[in-house]
């Protein structure tokens, strides 16, 4: 059996126009869980403004030459996603005004998706799906046209992934062309694959069989597996192993075991290594002078099969509980990390897995809640993934060993407080503008408002709302997406563009129970009474933020839901765009009472909280 296998970054894919053959799988890659950590993955490789880019592996590809196109066996949602890439790339280049060498990136992205050929008379389009769930979803795209079809669930999820790669790259665009242009050239030659031809279908499959069932060579963690090995004393080899079991057992239960490098990575950078460290230099600072006498291995290879052991077992707790979605937990404070930075997130465990394993519940989830803080600020100010990452490798050094809360407050008080008080005015002048969009995925959005609610809740001595009823809930925007007729009145907005700006403000939304949004969705009438009816029904929802929309809200004489409208301003009798700015910075105040470090709002921290804001690095 013949086989080619060679390296190709992405650029040289143009040599192959392939097709995945009907009997394939549909794409199934979600959103919010594989194409989320493509763009994390690559995104954490990319130096902005370096000109040495390191190149990043993302995986293998198996062909067979079938005509004038490859058939795809395997790697599919790989090569579709990076051709819905390529597809944002070119539809976000192709409306600017480009200088000669950007429009050169453009032409190339544009001829790497398809070309013309003469002999056909006929339009070469890179990738073909030919399997029923695409419908030509992926040509049209392809071809730059709209898609008008039927929308199977292959097409949802490609659109889905399409729009969430293209805002990512928005990002790079709003940093101007060249930034966009400087990643594109990143994407094209330092993203690498394997790809592997066989002579023949059933050699592929032979092929595919073999890379899935015993996995295409060893990695970081196979080797420490063997250096403790390696080390131990005869009387060790059976101890060592049951613990390597145990750790993988660990590791299966938080669906990483297949994928373990994470992991060790985030055990070192959290408990040994000052820094980051990138997967491909894990093995290399082990056996380095520094690692070996951090680790002491040599000395007391079982002692370091222990620690890896239990500190696996925190790795899993803690990636459950980050993907709970619901209350009941052990780690409620890190659940709700993974509704402000998204459930698949994993960057706060470098921070949590420093904590000495012997620290309590309690103290874990006192340090989560900072770092849900942290995220909250973070997220609302747009900041990248990657200059988390090593603002946390960085802090993860105070936080080694610590077992109560008293000390991990000393620790936060000298890491997230001076940066974020760093942050803090860009932070109010950025929030007074934020869209809420800015808190996508959409539970993220519900869990941002909801926090507030229960911050309003706490103040009124009323019970909190939980997890999985702000799950339930909708988000409602006040002034209407959708006038009736189209009509807008000049008061509210002078062109649609306007007027949708303040339509997506997030002084603009709220939370509303699904049956009272159905009835307001029909007064949209902005020459009506619209708002006055809208109030009518917020009286009638069960969240207390959404019922002081309404103005004529009262509770009794002297309590404390009336101080809390006195207090924060609600009095809202009409909805204006100076209602919507008002409301924003009502939010801006509930904001700033609801992610707190070290129990304290950042903009009421005293001069000695702050002391350390002058030493403290800021990165970012």
């Amino acid at each position: 059996m013949e086989v080619k296998a060679q390296v190709q970054n992405i650029a040289k894919l143009k040599d192959y126009f392939f097709a995945v053959p009907d009997y394939q799988r549909e794409y199934v890659w979600k959103v919010d869980d594989q194409v989320e950590q493509f763009l994390v993955d690559i995104d954490n490789e990319f130096e902005p403004g370096t000109k040495e880019q390191s190149s990043y592996f993302i995986g293998s590809i198996i062909i067979v030459k079938n005509g004038e196109k490859y058939d795809v066996i395997d790697g599919q949602q790989r090569l579709t996603t990076i051709v819905l890439t390529m597809c944002a790339f070119r539809d976000l280049l192709k409306p600017l005004t480009l200088e000669d060498k950007q429009r050169k990136y453009l032409q190339t992205i544009s001829e790497w998706l398809s070309t013309f050929d003469l002999e056909s008379d006929e339009v070469q389009l890179r990738l073909d799906l030919q399997y029923e769930e695409s419908k030509d979803f992926l040509s049209t795209l392809i071809q730059g046209q709209t898609y008008k079809g039927e929308m199977s669930a292959s097409i949802r999820k490609m659109r889905g992934a399409y729009e969430r790669i293209r805002r990512e790259l928005t990002d790079y665009l709003q940093e101007g062309a060249e930034a966009l242009t400087e990643f594109s050239r990143y994407f094209l030659t330092k993203i690498d694959l394997v790809v592997i031809e066989s002579e023949n279908l059933s050699g592929a499959l032979k092929i595919f069989e073999t890379i899935n069932q015993r996995g295409a060579g060893l990695n970081a963690m196979d080797l420490v597996k063997n250096l403790l090995f390696s080390k131990a004393k005869d009387a060790e080899f059976t101890k060592i192993k049951e613990k390597w079991k145990e750790l993988t057992d660990h590791l299966q239960k938080a669906g990483e075991d297949d994928k373990p490098l994470r992991f060790l990575r985030y055990f070192l950078m959290a408990r040994y290594h000052d820094g980051t460290l990138r997967e491909d230099d894990i093995y290399k600072w082990i056996i380095s002078p520094a690692g070996k006498t951090a680790l002491n291995y040599e000395e007391k290879p079982y002692a370091l099969a222990m620690e890896l052991e239990k500190v696996a077992r925190r790795y899993a707790e803690l990636v459950q509980a980050t993907g709970l979605l619901k209350d009941g937990g052990t780690f409620p404070e890190v659940t709700r990390i993974g509704y402000i930075n998204k459930y698949r997130s994993r960057q706060h465990l470098i921070l949590l897995l420093a904590l000495d394993n012997s620290a309590s519940t309690t103290a874990v989830n006192y340090l989560a809640s900072q770092i849900e803080s942290f995220f909250f600020f973070s997220n609302s100010l747009g900041i990248q993934a990657k200059y988390n990452e090593r603002l946390f490798a960085q802090w993860a050094a105070s936080l080694r060993g610590l077992r109560d809360e008293a000390a991990i407050a000393d620790a936060v008080q000298t890491t997230i407080l001076p940066y974020l008080l760093g942050k803090l005015a860009q932070f109010k002048e950025v929030f007074l503008n934020i869209r809420h969009s800015a808190y996508e995925p959409g539970y993220r959005l519900r869990f941002v408002l909801g926090q507030m609610e229960n911050t309003l809740l706490a103040k009124a001595h009323m019970p909190l709302k939980g997890l999985a009823l702000l799950g339930d809930l909708q988000v409602e925007h006040i002034l209407p997406q959708k006038p009736k007729n189209g009509i807008i009145p000049v008061t509210y907005a002078a062109t649609p563009g306007e007027y949708g700006n303040l339509v997506h403000r997030m002084g603009n939304v709220t939370l509303l129970e699904g049956l009272i949004n159905q009835a307001v969705n029909n007064f949209n009438d902005l020459e009506g009474s619209w708002f006055a009816q809208k109030q009518t029904e917020y009286a009638k929802s069960s969240l207390l933020s959404t019922n002081l929309l309404d103005h004529t809200y009262l509770v009794g004489k002297n309590t404390a839901v009336n101080r809390i409208k006195t207090d924060y301003g609600f009095d809202f009798d009409s909805w204006s765009p100076e209602h919507i700015k008002s409301r924003q910075a009502l939010l801006l105040t509930l904001a700033m009472e609801t992610w707190k470090i070290n129990g304290k709002r950042l903009d009421q921290v005293t001069a000695r909280d702050g002391q350390a804001v002058t030493s403290s690095a800021v990165i970012a």
